[in-house]
């Protein structure tokens, strides 16, 4: 017996050694190791196809996630299907000293110092995409442009409170981009610019909210508290010119008469808590002064008569005069407040229905009076008090101003420009550009659609 265990001990380790050192007598074995180690002596990958998904290549090259690597060399590509994004050159920036009538039908670039403030890839509408596709966040500085510059221009100049306006016109036609341009050229030319790029998410409860502390109105302090930052960006240099005047208190916190709106509106970046308190002040003090121009922006500015998509503890639809954001700018729209010096305008949009009241769009777009044809009944005085009393009820609380669509010559400049950015490659003609323009009866949005259909 102890001799069988001898035998079986001496094979044992025999096996072992050839295991391990992988020769018996002198002839090479393959090793039955499956490690790693063992796995990584397969054939090298240049005799095999490598895997490259999800690996980041250099510029120029273009790759497909999948188990094995499409690369296309941009240099050598056919230039019919593979092109460099449009990089277009030569455009002046939009500001107070190039916003000029000489101007009219050229594109140009946003500042960059106004981007940035304004917030990275933060455009309202759809200007975002467009400003992807054309290499650069231009615009059309068109003849409607100038002349809200030019009113923006002598407001700047003049005391005295007016009138907010509020510019309107059917979807497409170029709102927010004219109240983008506004806000630019105002805030290079040292206005105290509060520029509200969209209102939607106030009210389409994308974002968050909570009761105030009286129990009726809801508050919203990260929208709060980022259109303070915005404004904090843009208007820097104003806000320090402007002195608060009184003491402000927050909690155990205060802020002496000597600081200024600047110091204000710091604080309620850092304490977000604060910043529909702060908000409030700022647009008080703001509109009081004289100290300096201000200009209250505000995109979608129907959103502020709308019922919104937020509820109450009671599950009841709260309409947007019960969240103190839209609040704090619906009286500079309903005639209640005003600007000593500077002006009040808003931009309509169509975009979204839901959030269009329909009190405010028959007011906006009234139906057509048809004269009484009987004399007899024209001069009937409760029909004479019937229509003034329907006109008082239509009577808007600010001014409109009709955007129109775009002459041929912006179309001209219009398609030029998409010429040059590649957006679309045949010539521009005369026949062209009376086919884009007789189609889209004018409307640049739906000229841009037409040439792009096929992206």
């Amino acid at each position: 017996m102890m001799r069988t265990n001898r035998i079986s001990g001496t094979i044992a380790q025999k096996a072992k050694r050839i295991l391990v050192n992988g020769t018996v007598s002198g002839a090479t074995t393959r090793s039955l190791s499956t490690t790693r180690a063992a796995l990584g002596q397969k054939a090298p990958n240049e005799a095999r196809a490598e895997a490259r998904a999800f690996t980041q290549k250099e510029r120029g090259v273009k790759s497909a996630r999948s188990g094995t690597a499409t690369v296309v060399n941009l240099e050598d590509a056919n230039p019919e299907y593979y092109s460099s994004p449009p990089n277009p050159t030569g455009l002046l920036s939009l500001n107070a000293k190039t916003a000029t009538y000489s101007n009219t039908n050229r594109f140009m670039q946003l500042d960059e110092g106004f981007l940035r403030n304004l917030g990275k890839s933060v455009y309202p509408g759809n200007l975002a995409s467009d400003f992807k596709m054309f290499g650069r966040p231009a615009l059309l500085y068109r003849d409607g442009t100038n002349d809200l510059v030019q009113q923006l221009l002598t407001k700047r100049a003049e005391k005295g409170s007016s009138k907010a306006s509020v510019i309107d016109g059917k979807a497409g036609t170029g709102k927010s981009a004219e109240l983008l341009k506004l806000a630019a050229v105002g805030a290079s030319s040292d206005y105290l610019v509060i520029y509200a790029h969209s209102t939607f998410p106030w009210v389409d409860s994308s974002r968050p909210y909570a009761p105030g502390s009286d129990g009726t109105m809801y508050v919203q302090h990260e929208l709060t508290m980022e259109l303070m930052k915005t404004i904090h960006g843009m208007s820097k240099t104003a806000l320090a010119k402007v002195p608060l005047g009184k003491e402000i208190s927050f909690g155990k916190r205060s802020l002496g008469s000597t600081m200024t709106l600047l110091d204000l509106v710091d604080f309620a970046v850092k304490v977000p808590s604060v910043s529909q308190d702060a908000l409030d002040h700022l647009l008080e003090i703001a509109s009081k002064q004289t100290e300096v121009p201000v200009l209250i922006a505000v995109d979608d500015v129907n959103t502020l008569w709308t019922n919104t998509l937020y509820r109450d503890q009671n599950d009841a639809i709260l309409p947007a005069s019960r969240l103190r954001l839209p609040s704090s700018f619906r009286p500079f729209f309903d005639g209640e407040k005003a600007v000593e010096r500077g002006w009040v305008v808003g931009a309509t949009s169509y975009k979204r229905s839901l959030f269009m009241p329909q009190e405010l769009n028959s007011k906006l777009h009234p139906a057509p009076k048809v004269p009484v044809a009987n004399p007899v009944l024209a001069q009937d005085p409760t029909l004479a008090k019937d229509t003034a009393e329907a006109a008082e009820a239509n009577r808007l609380s600010f001014d409109v101003i009709a955007l129109d669509r775009m002459s041929t010559a912006e179309t001209w400049a219009l398609m030029n420009f998409y010429h040059k950015v590649s957006v679309i490659s045949t010539p521009v003609t005369d026949a062209l550009v009376a086919k884009k323009w007789v189609t889209a009866s004018g409307n640049p949005r739906e000229m841009f659609n037409s040439v792009t259909s096929y992206f």
